[in-house]
């Protein structure tokens, strides 16, 4: 599904998705960027509508925004926002991006929209972007949020995570988890409140 560029044209055109920064942007933002100091860099793997990619950018982040939808990242290139870069892309391939070059990566309801083999790509791609001691940002819906009913996407792919499995994979690969939660009640939205995994670790070398 991730690699579907028509399916998520139109699905943004179709749904009306909030332009507040999403709850888990805030999360972080209050919990470990603000403390770190301002003009740090991040990548956002699946930045949608761009809510989130703003708002870091909007307090003194320089921001790589990559998503599969063309139509949105043309609109929100329209905006010529400060401090952010939309780009057109796949967030699986991160081919493009130097070694070493990012403080933060952040990913929001991103990892249970692809399959286990794309799974493997980006975090290999994350592991080589990211600076010594740079924080891997993390949230997604957990196999508890399976049966759940959903709101937006029911047509969308859906792997659910394993909470435990997925903190193994990170610390596997030479990640320190810094935070982590499965829980309810982290990114409730209307009668949807979905089973969801929070996980911010820090790169191995610092």
């Amino acid at each position: 599904m991730i690699h579907d560029e028509k399916y998520w044209n139109n699905f943004y055109i179709t749904n009306k998705i909030d332009d507040k920064p999403s709850t888990f942007a805030q999360y972080v933002y209050s919990r470990v960027i603000k403390k770190l100091g301002p003009n740090k860099n991040m990548l956002e793997l699946g930045c949608g509508n761009g809510r989130d990619s703003l708002f870091f950018s909007s307090n003194n982040l320089y921001v790589d925004a990559i998503d599969y939808s063309k139509k949105i990242i043309d609109n929100l290139k329209l905006m010529n926002a400060k401090n952010v870069n939309f780009m057109f892309g796949d967030f699986t391939d991160l081919s493009r991006f130097k070694d070493n070059s990012y403080d933060f990566i952040y990913s929001r309801f991103t990892f249970h929209s692809i399959d286990i083999e794309s799974e493997r790509k980006v975090l290999k791609g994350i592991v080589r972007l990211i600076k010594p001691g740079g924080l891997f940002m993390l949230e997604a819906r957990t196999k508890k949020d399976q049966e759940l009913p959903k709101i937006f996407g029911k047509d969308h792919f859906r792997r659910y995570l394993d909470f435990l499995e997925t903190k193994d994979k990170l610390q596997n690969l030479g990640f320190e988890i810094l935070e982590s939660i499965e829980s309810q009640g982290l990114s409730p939205y209307k009668e949807e409140d979905p089973f969801l995994l929070r996980i911010i670790a820090k790169s191995g070398a610092s």
